[in-house]
Parts: C-alpha cells; sequence; structure tokens
C-alpha cells in the first residue's frame, strides 16, 4: 500500500500557524471569562439569555480548531493512509452545524415569547451600599462581552488568510461582528428599562436570526469542501484558479503536449491529478515524477499532485 508521506509547512508558514495557535487560546480564555460573566446578571431577560448562549456556541471554533491542528499533525498510516487533512473540514462542519442549529432554536423561543407578550422584568441589586438597576450592570457586563471579539476577531482574520485556516476565518468574522450582537441586547435591555416589553424579545431574535445565517453559511462552505469543491480563496471564498497555473506550467514543459489539472481542499491543504499528453514515452516514468514533484512544490497548501499521462486522441 501505498502512504503519504507526511505533510510539513514552511518554516515562515510554520510560524503564522503558531501565532494562530496563540491566538485562539487567547480567544478561547477571553470567551470563557465573558460566558462566566453574562451567566451571573442574565435576569428574566429573553435577550440577555440569547447573547450568553450565543457565547456558550463561541466557544466552540477555538476548540475545534485547537483539537483538529493537533489531530491532523498525525502522520498516514495504513488505516488513514491519505493522512487525517480532512479533519480540519470536520471541525467547520461541526462548528456550522452548532450555530445552524442553535440559532434556529434560540429564534423559534424568541418569536415564541413575543408572541406570548411575555412582560421581563429587570430587578435592582445593592452594591456598595447603593441600589442599582440590574440593567446597568447588563449593559456594562455587555459592552465587555463585545470589546475582546472585535479585537482578536481583526486579528484572527488577518492570521487566518496567511495561514489558510477556513475555521479560523469564519470564527473571526463573526467575532468582528459580535458588536451587532452586544449592541442588540443592549437596546432590549433598554428597552425593558423603558417600558417597551416587547424590546427585549425583538432583540433576542435578531441575534438568533444573526447565529442561524452565520452558521447556515458556515454550513454551505464546509459541505463544499466535503463534496471535493476546488480551492476557493480563504477571504472572499471565490475560486483560487490555481489549476489554471498548474496547467500553464505543464504545458511549459518541452515534452508535454497538452495538460488538465484538478484539485480538492483537504482543510487547509489542497490535492489533486494531473493529466499530461506526453510527445512520446521515452523516459516517460522519471518524466510523470519529476513534474509531480515540481506541481508539489509549487505552492506551499499543495499536499499531493499525482501526474498521469493519457494518449493523443485521434
Amino acid at each position: 500500500m501505498k502512504i503519504r508521506h507526511v505533510f510539513h509547512l514552511p518554516a515562515h508558514k510554520q510560524k503564522d500557524l503558531d501565532y494562530l495557535i496563540r491566538l485562539e487560546w487567547w480567544n478561547l480564555a477571553f470567551r470563557i471569562s465573558i460566558v462566566s460573566i453574562l451567566a451571573l446578571v442574565l435576569g428574566n431577560s429573553q435577550a440577555m439569555k440569547v447573547a450568553w448562549l450565543e457565547d456558550m456556541l463561541s466557544l466552540i471554533p477555538p476548540i475545534a480548531f485547537l483539537l483538529a491542528v493537533r489531530f491532523r499533525a498525525r502522520a498516514p498510516n495504513k488505516t488513514y493512509p491519505y493522512g487525517y487533512q480532512r479533519v480540519t473540514i470536520i471541525a467547520f462542519l461541526l462548528t456550522a452545524m452548532a450555530l445552524s442549529s442553535m440559532g434556529c432554536i434560540l429564534l423559534i423561543d424568541s418569536l415564541i415569547k413575543l408572541m406570548q407578550r411575555e412582560h421581563p422584568s429587570i430587578g435592582a441589586i445593592e452594591l456598595f451600599g447603593h441600589t442599582i438597576w440590574m440593567g446597568w450592570v447588563m449593559i456594562a457586563v455587555l459592552i465587555y462581552s463585545v470589546i475582546p471579539p472585535v479585537i482578536i476577531g481583526r486579528l484572527q482574520l488577518k492570521a487566518a488568510a496567511k495561514a489558510h485556516e477556513k475555521t479560523v476565518h469564519a470564527d473571526g468574522k463573526m467575532s468582528k461582528a459580535d458588536w451587532m450582537t452586544g449592541l442588540a441586547a443592549i437596546v432590549g435591555v433598554l428597552g425593558v428599562g423603558a417600558g417597551f416589553w416587547w424590546a427585549d424579545a425583538v432583540a433576542a431574535a435578531i441575534i438568533a436570526l444573526d447565529v442561524t445565517k452565520d452558521g447556515f453559511v458556515n454550513l454551505k462552505e464546509a459541505v463544499s469542501d466535503l463534496m471535493d469543491r476546488r480551492p476557493h480563496l480563504t477571504a472572499d471564498r471565490t475560486p483560487e484558479h490555481l489549476e489554471e497555473a498548474l496547467e500553464d506550467e505543464l504545458k511549459a514543459l518541452p515534452w508535454v503536449i497538452d495538460a488538465e489539472v484538478r484539485l480538492r481542499e483537504e482543510g487547509h491543504a489542497f490535492s489533486g491529478e494531473a493529466f499530461v499528453i506526453p510527445d512520446s514515452d521515452e523516459h516517460l516514468a522519471r518524466r510523470l515524477a519529476e513534474a509531480s514533484e515540481y506541481l508539489t512544490n509549487y505552492d506551499w497548501r499543495i499536499y499531493e499532485i499525482v501526474v498521469t499521462a493519457r494518449p493523443k486522441e485521434s
């Protein structure tokens, strides 16, 4: 059985990945602190509950990524001769499924409470000998829950694009937009304080709708990768067009008459096949092996490209 070699990142890309891993540990630590603090001030607010559950869900992407990075580093073996690269896509898929399913549940729950005309109450607490409306405490906590994710989200987008890590890039986009979630929850709390009972449920529905949208967008992306879609850019999700560049490289070889290449994504790496029409059978095995090695080293994201000869069309 032919088993793949171990996939190694170039030194500069390994530094990018190491930085991304450290960033995700910081992200996870801040997320845990946010979830813990929000849990203390939930009260009867539906918006606060949905914001808290959204932050609970936000723990999944960094955990999934950190586990996937460790797992995919395993060397290919007889059971998994192609290696463990796709574990990153599986982590991406699980994250998207959790977001979309929980978003739908939260959206339905919020709409039901809106139709039932539930009137949430936000009480007061004693703090340092003074009676303070609980809503101000909630707002202060919500502001804290927004600041770290927005800052880290911007850093994630840049780092994930360099390391071609879609799981982190998707998480970064959600983190960067977290200010909208926090703002919606703050408006809901202030609305309740002003006597608008419906403001809380509406804010919760808006947050849930945003969670659902993020989930389905990422679910579509993850399923597409599992279906061996051609490689797409990390940032704007448009085709890489790497196949065309590789075909041009092959056609430039003196012994190649024509060539076609197909690629697929395997997490952060690309693999595929190249089909060439040689001008003769002379030294063909060596030429194919050299072409395969050349294409594999063409881009740091390419794991393996198998080059196969096919006869001329009559």
